[in-house]
């Protein structure tokens, strides 16, 4: 019933593990992100009121930093686990012999911001220390960015070469997620965050360290304490990697994922109906302008530590939101992005 639903790829995951050529509208929300708390408030705060009931849809209800009846009590509304489609992906991917061999010493993917919230921290200080610790890396930028000429010179400059996932509409974006973390022989970042789960997921060992990015306006749930205080396995060099993996698959919703049958029933894949395509193209699109603009109240109650967004830092891009048609194909295994080769290195670049 939104844009989000196909953010990063999610739904061609979904669709592949459900048996169809291509996504269609979903009749529900879909969780986009590994979150600290639930995402009932961080995901789904704008449109959790249009939802039908039990179409709130999450990866786990196995996460540390929330439980669903908190989560219930907190935003008034419940969730229903489906499992993430990373983890989908990575399982068809691995039974066809399609996860690529590990060839990278580290890929880095730093805490990234986007155009609307705004990330504080050091990129330049991240870069050098990412240099004298790995020597030259795969650094994976967010596309929001790549359009920042001082993060992408502090890490060019500093040695590293500099690759995308690609637009977080593009329905290859998890893919090139998944060709990423399963390539690398490690996967750094300076916080806890969605990459680091998927590496741990597909046994990829993880390293977290250099300053704490922070998105601006929120503290409590994002900070670095807090971070280590509910996952301090992930901060402890000496976790086995079996329990990392453990605990990833945990977040990520092991435990939750359905058949191709049940996941098609639960997204109301099985029947056909206007209203999800009617919710899609003008329901949510106007739903989310009204409570942006505060002309109409969030209903989820208190949302934790929420980043407070002035209306004017949404008409600076207003069609970041707007729907786009559906993606039309799935994807089935891992795809690899563009990776430039390192300066004097004679090599063309690699696709």
């Amino acid at each position: 019933m939104d844009i989000q639903n196909h953010f990063y790829g999610h739904s061609a995951a979904y669709a592949a593990h459900a048996g169809m050529t291509a996504p269609r509208h979903i009749a529900g929300l879909v969780q986009h992100g590994w979150t600290p708390i639930t995402p009932i408030s961080t995901h789904f705060a704008d449109l959790a009121a249009k939802a039908p009931e039990g179409s709130l849809f999450v990866w786990s209800h196995e996460a540390r930093g929330w439980s669903e009846e908190e989560s219930l009590a907190q935003t008034g509304f419940r969730s229903t686990a489906i499992g993430s489609p990373f983890l989908y992906l990575a399982d068809v991917a691995q039974r066809s012999g399609a996860l690529p061999p590990k060839t990278i010493p580290a890929v880095v993917i730093p805490f990234h911001g986007t155009r609307l919230v705004e990330v504080e921290g050091d990129q330049a200080g991240y870069a050098r220390e990412v240099f004298e610790r790995e020597g030259s890396a795969v650094v994976c930028l967010h596309v929001d960015d790549l359009q920042r000429e001082d993060i992408v010179s502090a890490w060019t400059n500093a040695g590293h070469t500099i690759t995308t996932a690609g637009e977080r509409r593009d329905p290859e974006f998890l893919a090139r997620i998944l060709w990423l973390v399963a390539s690398a022989e490690r996967v750094v970042s300076n916080r806890l965050a969605t990459a680091l789960m998927y590496a741990a997921a597909v046994g990829t060992p993880t390293e977290i360290y250099g300053p704490h990015f922070q998105i601006k306006g929120i503290a409590e749930t994002s900070s670095e304490e807090y971070l280590q205080r509910i996952w301090p396995e992930f901060y402890d060099a000496s976790t086995p990697q079996s329990v990392l993996t453990e605990l990833a698959e945990r977040e990520l919703g092991r435990s939750a994922m359905l058949s191709p049958e049940d996941l098609r029933e639960a997204l109301g894949w099985n029947a056909r109906s206007i209203k999800p395509a009617f919710d899609y193209w003008a329901g949510a699109p106007i739903e989310k302008a009204l409570t942006v603009l505060g002309v109409k109240k969030r209903e989820v109650g208190e949302v934790v530590n929420g980043v407070k967004l002035n209306p004017l830092d949404f008409l600076k891009h207003p069609l970041e939101h707007l729907p786009d048609p559906l993606p039309r194909r799935v994807t089935v295994s891992a795809v690899k992005p563009q990776i430039p080769a390192p300066l004097g290195s004679g090599e063309a670049s690699a696709a």
